[in-house]
């Protein structure tokens, strides 16, 4: 089942809810770009209001087709200028006309991705095809000189109740039952975000009520750890991954066991695969040595491997639903120790009368067994203080 995020993406304009003005600004933009003084537009706004879609939702109403980079992808000047050179030579598929996209802008380094900003002010003002960019966040200095030539415009966040009614309409066409408290409670924590409202209606498909809202993490307050995995595995930057597991209240060895069991149902890509648990060790090399020698300073780096490195580690998002498991290895060890733990304290009572070591007794209740299975050893029971269930383990 595909993503909700993915299925019920807007196709045109009218569809992209609580943004009419920042829409028919974009649109304007796009129409009359050969008349604008403006030769790029900026979309600023936070995560999941709907930036990047409305771009593909007008490109689909308009008939443009869209050439995107993602800043995170081409980290230089050298390579941000050969991308945008040879799309801005580029002729559109069936001559159509086009659209540059270039997204969360604000992930370009000042300091290590220096050039980079210069690059694109550079190829937006010889551009004959408009260039749209997003950002979270606008008011970074490095951005400043896009402020001349970029024309700025603003998506708020959405109401709560704008998400509701998005959220009620889902349901119904997803045939999902719900209450209608629990469609408001989840609008409500996802505080404006869309795309979160969206992944957490997903999680709920089998029925949305109260009780499934108030276990979902309000990402004001703890993060459950199937939000989590779902921001690492499913974001398109490294950066929205960074931080997710601040506030997972997880011992790190749980959280090390869920991603070790679902990044295989998550990464279907061998390259993809192996480069997320090369992350996965990495971060495990440093838990092994902050456990020797008590250096807790590295679990930052422990916290960027599993957040950013894992997500990075992939080419592109796998667009299918995929539901997180806990890992059954606790399980399957629980169940190992319940197996051994009357052997264990067989042992126990053996090494004390026999006076020998734990693990000599140990070995020697192989044939302690076979004396149980072939004779009466009630005396022997008895000697070594034997109850019923420890005999019984012993004769069967």
């Amino acid at each position: 089942m595909s993503l909700f995020t993915l299925k019920y993406a807007p196709q045109n304009s009218a569809q992209i809810l609580g943004q009419q003005l920042a829409v028919s600004q974009l649109k304007d933009f796009i129409v009359n770009y050969n008349t604008q003084k403006h030769k790029a537009a900026i979309l600023v706004g936070e995560i999941g209001v709907g930036k990047t879609s409305s771009v593909y939702a007008l490109a689909k109403e308009l008939n443009y087709d869209v050439l995107e980079i993602n800043s995170s992808d081409l980290r230089n000047a050298e390579n941000i200028k050969s991308f945008l050179d040879a799309a801005l030579g580029q002729q559109s598929l069936f001559f159509r006309p086009k659209l540059i996209l270039i997204d969360e802008v604000d992930n370009i380094s000042g300091i290590k991705d220096r050039g980079c900003i210069p690059a694109v002010v550079a190829a937006i003002e010889k551009s004959k095809f408009p260039i749209i960019l997003t950002a979270n966040e606008y008011e970074d200095s490095k951005l400043k000189p896009l402020r001349k030539t970029a024309l700025q415009i603003d998506y708020h966040k959405l109401q709560y109740r704008t998400i509701s009614h998005a959220l009620e309409l889902i349901c119904q066409q997803e045939n999902i039952s719900y209450e209608e408290k629990a469609v408001h409670s989840l609008a409500r924590q996802a505080d404006g975000d869309m795309r979160a409202a969206l992944l957490d209606l997903h999680s709920c498909a089998e029925g949305l009520t109260s009780d499934k809202v108030f276990n979902l993490s309000d990402r004001k307050r703890t993060e459950s750890i199937l939000n989590v995995l779902t921001v690492i595995f499913k974001s398109s930057t490294a950066k929205n991954a960074l931080g997710s597991l601040d506030n997972v209240d997880l011992e790190i060895g749980e959280i090390f066991l869920w991603m070790d069991e679902n990044l295989p149902k998550e990464y279907i890509k061998p390259n993809d695969l192996a480069k997320a648990y090369e992350c996965l060790s990495r971060a495990d090399v440093f838990n092994g040595r902050i456990k020797r020698q008590q250096h807790w300073r590295l679990m930052v780096y422990i916290y960027d491997l599993l957040t950013g490195g894992v997500s990075s580690a992939k080419e592109e998002k796998n667009p299918d639903f995929v539901a997180y498991r806990p890992t059954m290895r606790l399980l399957r060890i629980w169940q190992s120790n319940m197996k051994n733990s009357k052997k264990k304290q067989i042992a126990e009572k053996l090494a004390k009368a026999t006076h020998t070591s734990q693990r000599v007794a140990e070995s020697q209740v192989g044939y302690l067994q076979e004396i149980f299975r072939h004779s009466d050893a009630k005396a022997m029971a008895g000697e070594l203080n034997l109850n019923n269930e420890e005999v019984e383990w012993l004769t069967r």
